[in-house]
């Protein structure tokens, strides 16, 4: 791991410390629509970029899930933040259960939004084939973002949000993450973890299946609990961001 102090758009000065992390297809701004629901007086909400995206697309890696985990150590040193709550998305949920390996003393709770889960994902080689189209191919990335959000979205939507991922990624980046997220992952190193698990997810996410999180996720973390959010699919915060609001800050304090 390298080490630098991790910079972040810090929105809020409330109490409860919130470092979140968008996954693979994004930087912050997939956050851009969710930010009006933060109430400032309870939370301090810090928007960081992984490495190689957005505000730091020109940071040197290493690109992995394992960096990402550092790195929010690291911004919150950097705020002088002692305990703190996480959001990971995708594959920085990934990241959010590498903390809880690495750094359990540091973490309030874990929201795992979307998450890949700490074993990796698992694909074939057809998914892979389709996921390297789209990180070259922006009609390919527009129809990957049509198909985790369900479908149902206008394609004036889909290119919004494609535009939004296209611009805060580099595709270099994007190949080294996706060698991260799919690899062998670190389940076997889960230990005993007290810390509270919650995994949100959109019911219309083709990758988010429930079961299938209960028999990872929530079999390696005993205080856990998946919530599934109507309406939306791999993006919630992009999707419905009121609804995400509701269900990630009824509990956070």
């Amino acid at each position: 791991m390298t080490s630098e102090i991790a910079p972040a758009r810090v929105v809020g000065k409330g109490p409860t410390r919130i470092i979140a992390v968008t996954g693979w297809m994004g930087d912050h701004h997939l956050f851009d629509p969710f930010v009006p629901s933060i109430d400032p007086t309870r939370f301090s909400f810090a928007l960081l970029d992984a490495r190689g995206y957005g505000t730091r697309i020109r940071s040197d890696g290493p690109y992995t899930v394992e960096q990402i985990a550092d790195d929010i150590i690291a911004c919150a040193n950097g705020l002088g933040w002692d305990r703190i709550h996480v959001v990971g998305h995708s594959m920085a949920g990934m990241s959010a259960q590498r903390l809880l390996v690495d750094a359990t003393d540091r973490i309030s709770s874990v929201v795992l939004l979307a998450p890949v889960p700490a074993s990796g994902a698992k694909i074939d080689e057809q998914r892979r084939r389709m996921l390297l189209s789209a990180i070259h191919v922006p009609e390919a990335r527009q129809k990957l973002i049509n198909a985790n959000t369900g479908g149902v979205r206008s394609d004036e939507w889909v290119a919004d949000l494609c535009s939004t991922s296209i611009s805060g990624t580099r595709p270099d980046v994007l190949e080294a993450y996706m060698s991260s997220w799919t690899g062998p992952g670190f389940a076997e190193e889960i230990g005993p973890v007290s810390v509270p698990v919650r995994v949100i997810i959109g019911e219309m996410d083709p990758g988010a299946v429930p079961q299938r999180l209960r028999e990872t996720i929530g079999a390696w973390f005993p205080n856990f609990e998946l919530q599934v959010l109507k309406g939306c699919g791999h993006y919630p915060m992009w999707e419905e961001p009121s609804v995400l609001a509701e269900a990630l800050f009824s509990k956070l304090d």
